[in-house]
C-alpha cells in the first residue's frame, strides 16, 4: 500500500502546485519570481520519477496511468492550459518511459541510452543560438514542449519537454531494475533538469535539457556503473 499511496501524495502536491499556481502571490522581480515558480514542480517531478520507477514491476497500473495521461493530454492546448498539460503530459511520459526500459530490459540500454541521447541532444544545440528567456508570453509552445505557469501571472515560468520527462521515467526504472541506487539517479537527474532550467534562466538561451538529465544520471550512477557491468549485467 505504502508504494502506491507515496506516489499519490506526490502526485497530489505536483497538482496543486500546477494547477494552483494562478492563485498563488505574483512575486517580483519578474526572472526571479520564474525561478521561484519552477523549482518546486521540478523537484517534486524528480521525486514522482523515482517513485513510478519502482512500479515498474507493475505494468497494468503503468498502463493506465499512461492512458489516462493520454486522454487529458489530447484534450488539452498546451498554451491555453499550461498547469494541466503538464501534468497529463508528466502522466503520459513517466509511465512511458517505465514501459520502454520494461521493454527493452537490455543491460546495454542502461548506459548506451543516456549516452546516444546526450550526444545528440548537444550535438544539435551547437550552433543553434535560440534564445530562451524566463518569464515568457504564454503561445510560445508546441506539443513536445510543456510550459510551468508562473505564480500570479499569465506568463511561463519555465519548461519541460515531453521527451525529457520520458528519459527521466526510462532512466528511472533502469536505476530501479538494475539496482543503481535509484533515489541518487533520481536526484542527479533532477538536478541535471534544474540545471538546464538555471543555464536558460541565467544567459537567455535554450538548453539541451535532455543531455542534462542523461549526464546527471551518468554522473549519480558513475561509482556502481563499473562494478555493475563487471557483474556481467552489461551485455547480459
Amino acid at each position: 500500500m505504502a508504494r502506491i499511496a507515496a506516489p499519490v501524495l506526490i502526485l497530489a502536491a505536483y497538482a496543486a502546485l500546477l494547477l494552483g499556481a494562478g492563485a498563488l502571490p505574483e512575486l517580483t522581480p519578474p526572472p526571479r519570481a520564474a525561478m521561484v515558480a519552477v523549482l518546486g514542480p521540478m523537484a517534486l517531478l524528480g521525486l514522482l520519477a523515482h517513485r513510478v520507477g519502482e512500479l515498474a514491476d507493475r505494468p497494468r497500473i503503468i498502463v493506465a496511468i499512461a492512458v489516462a495521461g493520454a486522454f487529458l493530454l489530447g484534450a488539452l492546448d498546451p498554451d491555453s492550459a499550461r498547469g494541466s498539460a503538464v501534468l497529463a503530459g508528466t502522466l503520459l511520459a513517466l509511465p512511458l518511459g517505465a514501459l520502454f526500459a520494461r521493454t527493452f530490459d537490455e543491460g546495454a540500454f542502461v548506459v548506451l541510452l543516456p549516452v546516444v541521447v546526450a550526444v545528440i541532444d548537444i550535438a544539435a544545440s551547437i550552433g543553434s543560438g535560440a534564445d530562451q528567456a524566463w518569464p515568457a508570453l504564454v503561445g510560445d509552445g508546441d506539443r513536445l514542449t510543456l510550459l510551468l505557469p508562473s505564480w500570479g501571472a499569465d506568463t511561463a515560468a519555465g519548461s519541460i519537454t515531453l521527451p525529457a520527462v520520458l528519459l527521466l521515467g526510462a532512466l528511472q526504472t533502469y536505476a530501479a531494475r538494475e539496482r543503481l541506487r535509484p533515489a541518487g539517479a533520481a536526484v542527479g537527474m533532477t538536478v541535471g533538469l534544474i540545471g538546464a532550467y538555471l543555464v536558460e534562466w541565467r544567459f537567455d538561451r535554450a538548453a539541451p535539457q535532455l543531455a542534462f538529465v542523461a549526464i546527471g544520471f551518468l554522473v549519480a550512477t558513475s561509482d556502481v556503473l563499473p562494478r555493475w557491468a563487471r557483474s556481467g549485467r552489461l551485455w547480459g
